[in-house]
């Protein structure tokens, strides 16, 4: 795997990293002003440019720089390449708009087996699927639930656990994420021996 000399990318743990900005190595606490709208645009330009679907934009202080996390799908996967041009088309623009005070990563990558669900049209396109959710308070006594997505709309999604129907409501979700099985991840068969 090649990346252009001087681009400042690195590969680990299925994500394309690039590196930006003068990295820091004394401590100091900085007040870094972050403007997430703006990013999220940039990057939903970018994904239009690049054919991909923006599946979302995380942003998070990891010590004294930002990182902006940038997860991106499209029908039949994602490949390497796509990450690492994604990465570069994002990173020039970001050096352009500068919507960032202060140094950060850049890190581009598909949403994984497990991906987060977080908008109601990431639920719809997994229904039918197993999903597990975290509420911030609880609903019919439970706040986990592990189940199968059978349907959603712009207020919440109904899951099945277990035989009983259960109403999820997004404004109580903290975390929900696609639950992938081994079976689904290697197929059904026989070991051999």
């Amino acid at each position: 795997m090649r990346f252009p000399s001087g681009g400042g990318y690195t590969f680990c743990c299925g994500r394309v990293y690039r590196k930006v900005g003068d990295a820091h190595f004394f401590f100091r606490w900085t007040t870094m002003k972050v403007d997430s709208e703006i990013i999220a645009a940039l990057a939903e330009n970018v994904a239009q440019d690049e054919l991909v679907e923006l599946v979302d934009v995380e942003i998070a202080a990891e010590g004294p720089r930002m990182v902006i996390r940038v997860f991106i799908d499209r029908e039949e996967g994602v490949q390497l390449r796509d990450c690492v041009s994604f990465s570069r088309k994002l990173g020039a623009i970001l050096e352009v708009e500068d919507p960032l005070d202060g140094p950060y990563s850049l890190e581009v990558s598909s949403p994984g087996m497990d991906r987060k669900l977080r908008q109601p049209k990431h639920f719809a396109a997994c229904k039918g699927k197993r999903v597990k959710v975290s509420l911030s308070a609880p609903v019919e006594g439970s706040r986990n639930f592990r189940g199968t997505l059978l349907g959603s709309d712009e207020e919440g999604i109904e899951l099945d656990r277990d035989g009983r129907t259960f109403r999820l409501p997004y404004r109580l979700m903290r975390k929900a994420n696609l639950v992938v099985s081994q079976d689904e991840l290697f197929g059904k068969g026989t070991r051999r021996r």
